[in-house]
Parts: structure tokens; sequence; C-alpha cells
């Protein structure tokens, strides 16, 4: 009977080790947590989102179809404030060409503010050169909330 005491009192201290060490307890809701990082807070769920893509297309002088912008959405998902965002996209094709290029600004709008929990239509980014649709293989869309009412 003595081991299995010693083994109760192994795994309390196993228990209670991790909970303190990965900063939270047996009662704490789990939540995305900086573990061991300066700041060491949660982090919260963004508050936007990004909807009906639109790419802008036209049909180059070599008569390809090819796209510089694109056309969308955002909205708001807090539910208390206003906020401004900063878009900002890239195109990649084909493998390895980016447009814009990093040696070039980037391609970016930053919105009007945005009422809590609502939706801005017809906001446009452009890249300075074309990128040929069925060379087209990633889009990466960077989101920045800028103020915070």
């Amino acid at each position: 009977m003595g081991s299995f005491a010693i083994y109760v009192i192994v795994g309390i201290v196993i228990l209670a080790t991790s909970s303190l060490a990965f900063g939270t307890s047996i009662s704490t809701p789990l939540s995305f947590n900086l573990i061991g990082a300066s700041d060491n807070i949660a982090v919260p769920s963004p508050s936007v989102n990004i909807t009906s893509i639109d790419f802008i297309q036209q049909v180059s002088g070599n008569d390809v179809i090819e796209t510089n912008s694109i056309n969308f959405s955002v909205g708001n998902e807090d539910p208390l404030s206003s906020h401004t965002y900063e878009i900002c996209l890239v195109l990649e094709g084909p493998i390895g060409i980016f447009n814009p290029t990093s040696e070039s600004s980037p391609a970016c709008t930053i919105t009007s503010p945005i009422s809590a929990n609502a939706i801005i239509t017809n906001q446009l980014i452009s890249t300075t050169n074309a990128t040929t649709i069925t060379d087209l293989l990633n889009i990466s869309v960077s989101v920045e909330e800028l103020t915070y009412r």
C-alpha cells in the first residue's frame, strides 16, 4: 500500500508542476498563451474577416487572362467597437515570382472606420504587375488592426 501512496503523490506533483508550467490551472478555461514569452498574455481571436474576394481580370496584349487587383469586403466582428484595418496582398505565380516584389512598396489599402458588427464592401487592392491566372499559385493576405475605439 506504501507504493500506491508514492504514485499518488508523484502524480499530484506532476499535475501541479505542469499546471504551473503551462500558465494555467485546472479551473482556467483554455486559451492561447505565449508560454515563457515576455508578455505571457492570452491573445484574443481576430475581430476581422475578409469575404467576397473577386479577382479583377483583364486580357493582356498576347490574349492571356491575368489579374493585378482584387475587390473584397471587410467585416468587423467586434460586437462593441469600431476598427480601422490595413489589408495587404501578395500574389505568387509562377513559383518564386511575387507580385509586388520585395523591393517594391506593398500592395495595401486602409479601410475607413468600420462600425461594430458591420461590413464594408468594394475595397480594392492593386499590384504593379499583372499575374497570369494560369500561373497563380498562392495569394497571401495580411490584416493589421490600426485603431481600436
